[in-house]
């Protein structure tokens, strides 16, 4: 049986809870199995079955059996999030939002949000204002490859886009869709310009588009 049945929000994934030392890493990128195995270790080891267990790797390699997972394996996903020296949902949402500063949606950015109650499944919220109609799905994709380069452990990407004339805080949406992490990572910023309504708006699922 499951050490833990749901895992409840993941902020609590900090580098001050997870009790292992950090290994020498420059901002290093979580998995999406590195993600969900760093939470489930932060819920687990306060289970009282864990707690009998005296040693350290002992605890370890019960917790990793419990999510099929190799014992160094998880060592590695504990290591990665205490070397990011902050809580990795709030560092992703940081990283995002800097990475679009200065491309494409540079200005127009509006919301940033990130549901992580889930670890399985990350999903991540942006809004942004559009430029154009003609621009959109090249804004969009932008965004979608900043994600998957900057976050990638975020299993779902929903995007709306408001009216170029409306607005921060308007609701008139024009332009919303989904895109998931594989197809997120086929995205190449160089070919954006010239193939994002060839190459990228197949990749957008549940597209809602309204006349700009």
């Amino acid at each position: 049986m499951p050490i833990v049945r749901r895992l409840s929000r993941v902020a609590v994934v900090s580098v001050a809870l997870l009790g292992l030392p950090a290994i020498a890493a420059d901002s290093p990128k979580l998995t999406k199995d590195e993600f969900y195995a760093a939470a489930y270790y932060k819920q687990a080891i306060e289970n009282p079955t864990i707690q009998k267990i005296k040693q350290e790797n002992g605890k370890i390699s019960a917790i990793a059996r419990d999510i099929k997972m190799k014992p160094d394996q998880l060592k590695k996903a504990i290591e990665k999030v205490n070397a990011l020296g902050g809580d990795p949902t709030e560092l992703a949402v940081s990283a995002v939002k800097s990475a679009l500063g200065s491309g494409r949606v540079k200005g127009r950015l509006i919301d940033v949000l990130i549901n992580a109650e889930e670890p399985k499944h990350v999903v991540l919220y942006i809004r942004w204002t559009a430029s154009s109609a003609q621009n959109v799905i090249k804004e969009a994709a932008e965004i979608a490859y900043t994600v998957a380069s900057e976050a990638p452990f975020v299993s779902t990407l929903s995007l709306a886009a408001n009216h170029p004339r409306s607005a921060p805080d308007a609701k008139d949406v024009v332009w919303s869709a989904k895109i998931g992490a594989d197809r997120m990572g086929n995205i190449q910023p160089k070919r954006i310009d010239d193939y994002a309504d060839r190459m990228y708006k197949p990749l957008f699922e549940v597209v809602d588009n309204k006349p700009f």
